[in-house]
């Protein structure tokens, strides 16, 4: 409760468009691949806005990352019917490291743990939405907000903690129920 005497009106902007960005994420892991990934591309964008109003500019490059790499994976899911194709993955995974290695040598944040958290994070959670297995996309999304847990509990952000909480639990819901889903499928086809 004590972090939230310490919000300034920009922290509260940035903490009211996480909230926001919540709940389209929220519902987003209820949801198959294509649909799942249409509400987290508009979800990014209000990510984009905490982070830029929170002043976590680390995060703000890698969130831009997700907001293009979710596009880019809805446009080749939707049109194409495939996965991002691995070169387009790689390519946008170094521009981001060059853009937060750039990042960290102008404001002379290397010796910054946090900042190389994001990218990180990011970068191992681009691969798992990338996989065609289902379960391997929820459990890549719930280690994913796990890392942005334990990313806003460094900065005391008490509305982006929050919002990590919920979303590991409904990143957790997502995966019983392709578990329970593969499961009834099972069965269907024994019988």
């Amino acid at each position: 409760m004590l972090s939230f005497n310490d919000l300034t009106l920009e922290l509260w902007i940035s903490q009211i468009s996480g909230l926001i960005g919540l709940i389209i994420i929220g519902l987003s892991y209820l949801f198959p691949k294509k649909k799942y990934l249409l509400f987290a591309t508009i979800s990014f964008i209000f990510f984009i806005l905490e982070a830029v109003f929170a002043g976590l500019y680390a995060n703000l490059i890698g969130t831009s990352t997700c907001l293009i790499r979710n596009f880019l994976m809805t446009f080749f899911l939707l049109k194409r019917n495939k996965e991002l194709p691995m070169p387009i993955v790689l390519s946008l995974l170094g521009i981001m490291w060059i853009i937060i290695i750039a990042y960290m040598a102008l404001s002379k944040t290397f010796n910054v743990f946090d900042n190389y958290l994001p990218p990180f994070l990011i970068t191992i959670s681009t691969f798992t939405q990338n996989s065609t297995n289902e379960y391997v996309v929820k459990i890549g999304a719930f280690f994913h907000e796990i890392g942005f847990l334990i990313y806003y509990s460094i900065y005391k952000l008490p509305l982006s903690i929050l919002r990590q909480v919920i979303l590991v639990v409904s990143a957790l819901i997502g995966i019983v129920l392709i578990r329970r889903h593969k499961k009834k499928n099972e069965i269907l086809l024994k019988n």
